[in-house]
């Protein structure tokens, strides 16, 4: 991979994560609001609100991770090289899904073995 290359890489994956740390609330925002003297439905539906949301930052934040380690792939020179198989992965996919880790085949396989275990 040439440097211009790995830059344009690092470029887009730190645009990436940089997004998603915008996009993550500060610790003041994800405080939960007094509900003394609420009913049961807003008790509820604030419940609901603060799991939908916990879970919408836990995604978040771990798509952040596996963005932080693309960077560390991209620096190490294994960006682009799938973990399984060793074989580049395709453009294509690296366009879609920048922190891919694996080719389509091998992440067919690892799919397609995973719901085996789990149906077994």
């Amino acid at each position: 991979m040439t440097t211009e290359t790995s830059g344009r890489l690092r470029n887009r994956l730190q645009a990436e994560l940089a997004a998603i740390a915008a996009r993550l609330p500060t610790r003041d925002e994800t405080l939960d609001p007094g509900l003394a003297g609420s009913d049961f439905l807003d008790v509820a539906q604030s419940v609901e609100r603060q799991e939908l949301a916990s879970l919408g930052v836990s995604r978040l934040a771990d798509r952040a991770r596996r963005l932080r380690l693309a960077l560390e792939r991209v620096d190490d020179g294994d960006y682009g090289l799938c973990t399984e198989c060793g074989e580049p992965i395709p453009a294509r996919r690296l366009l879609a899904v920048p922190d891919a880790t694996t080719c389509v085949a091998c992440q067919t396989r690892l799919e397609r073995d995973g719901l085996l275990e789990a149906a077994g």
